[in-house]
């Protein structure tokens, strides 16, 4: 999400979009030596997930990279996060700067096509940034979160999951697009007929929107060729519409912000009647948790958005509750939660992604009508966490994979098609983080400060479709 305007809090209200219903190999310890992510990929065996995951829960938080949250992550004195306290292009070090900083790093697709710089991997000393209060602020990029706020986050990767730290944003830009990959694994370039992407904007498909979402021509070479503005609606297919035709239940929890509510800008998705109601740890409790479920938080409230966190605790505190909601609950031997960030936010992280010059996926090969190198896959490394009975505890995985990972782990837990976007280029659908042939692992609950229930409402959308 790319905001360059000051904070507006709102109360703490958030959103269920309902959906359509009726009723692995050797994880290796890599030593992080490398800077690259063309070090190597994955060749985990694939569908391993299928009769072992009955439930899937996509959790999203908000804009930080993997050197930016993660900073110092070990499980051993030789298992560790391949993270970085001085940048090794320019030697500068990097300086502790508290979640609820009150400022945002710019992170839309020109300030990705700067800190890249071609894979010089430079410009992150130079990227400017938006202040949410008067007065004077710092502006660098070049931060780490210290550990003692993040310290149930690291919790999360130590006691009952696992840590990616070589998953990388699909696409180059903010919140609005990311989420369109959340749920699609694009953001319009597969499907149109013109093969333009979204690589920003914010809205919905309600009328009179403004022209404010910037399109690539996917035909053209890094760093792509803008060919305008769009009101901010598309339609393509998504997950959701592959779960209704499977007979699947899915919901989607949002917090109400256009940036998070990716079935609000979908054509076929929008709900112009879109209202608070529903309850996920109620949900859960109840014993009503869908096949496939996607939370995002609140933005002023529950969000890591730099620059809109009014308290440090309150991001980590959140994602606890609902992953403890469904680990302290029936549903967990047949569970994964997926927990990750949607975009780099402007932080530094010294990994320089399969971008620009190097492009390439993580598996086969782009589509013959793609630039080359592509204009806008991949961006930086983002935290990337699976919580599960069937995670392999105790290990840091370095297998190189996009966030996009978890619609292939959709996929195969319920026997779904590729939709033949981003999707058929992951390494696998997280195999290399799990490990099927094991026993179903307690829950060990995350302390964490109790959260108001309030904090849990959503918005339903009405599904397409529905019988």
């Amino acid at each position: 999400m790319v905001r360059r305007c000051s904070a507006v809090f709102l109360p703490l209200v958030a959103a269920s979009l309902v959906g359509c219903s009726s009723a692995g190999s050797v994880l290796q310890h890599v030593p992080p030596i490398s800077n690259s992510a063309s070090a190597g990929f994955g060749t985990s065996p694939r569908d391993g997930a299928l009769g072992k995951i009955k439930h899937v829960i996509v959790i999203i938080q908000e804009n930080r990279s993997v050197d930016n949250l993660f900073n110092g992550f070990c499980l051993s004195t030789t298992t560790c996060a391949n993270t970085v306290t001085k940048d090794p292009v320019s030697g500068k070090a990097l300086v502790p700067v508290s979640l609820a900083a009150p400022y945002s790093p710019f992170h839309d697709h020109p300030s990705f096509v700067q800190e890249f710089d071609n894979g010089k991997m430079d410009g992150f000393a130079s990227n400017l940034s938006t202040c949410n209060k008067p007065g004077p602020c710092p502006y660098t990029s070049m931060a780490y979160v210290p550990s003692t706020e993040t310290m149930l986050y690291r919790k999360l990767a130590t006691v009952d999951g696992i840590l990616s730290d070589m998953t990388f944003e699909p696409i180059q830009g903010p919140s609005f697009p990311s989420h369109f990959y959340a749920i699609a694994g694009q953001s319009g370039g597969y499907s149109d007929p013109n093969h333009y992407a979204a690589s920003g904007g914010d809205g919905d498909c309600s009328p009179n929107q403004p022209s404010n979402m910037p399109k690539i021509d996917m035909r053209t070479k890094y760093p792509g060729k803008n060919v305008g503005y769009y009101p901010p609606c598309d339609d393509f297919p998504t997950i959701f519409d592959a779960l209704t035709a499977n007979h699947n239940t899915w919901k989607f929890y949002s917090g109400g912000s256009h940036f998070w509510t990716p079935t609000q800008g979908i054509q076929h998705l929008y709900d112009p009647k879109y209202k608070p109601d529903g309850n996920f740890a109620q949900d859960v409790a109840n014993g009503q948790l869908a096949d496939v479920t996607f939370i995002t938080p609140f933005h002023s409230g529950d969000s890591d958005h730099p620059g809109f966190v009014p308290n440090p605790m309150n991001g980590p505190n959140w994602v606890v509750s609902l992953v403890n909601a469904v680990g302290e609950s029936p549903f967990w031997n047949s569970s994964a939660v997926v927990v990750y960030w949607d975009d780099w936010g402007g932080w530094f992280d010294h990994v320089a992604p399969p971008a620009g010059p190097n492009a390439k996926p993580f598996r086969g090969s782009f589509p013959s009508w793609q630039g080359n190198p592509d204009p806008l896959e991949y961006g930086f490394r983002v935290p990337f966490i699976v919580i599960s009975p069937y995670a392999r505890v105790g290990a840091i995985d370095h297998t190189p994979r996009s966030s996009v990972s978890s619609l292939t782990l959709i996929e195969q837990a319920f026997a779904i098609p590729s939709m033949k976007t981003l999707d058929q280029f992951e390494p696998d659908g997280l195999d290399s983080m799990m490990n099927y042939s094991q026993n179903p692992l307690p829950y060990t609950p995350v302390g964490g400060a109790p959260v108001s229930p309030r904090r849990f409402y959503s918005a339903p959308t009405v599904a397409k479709g529905k019988r």
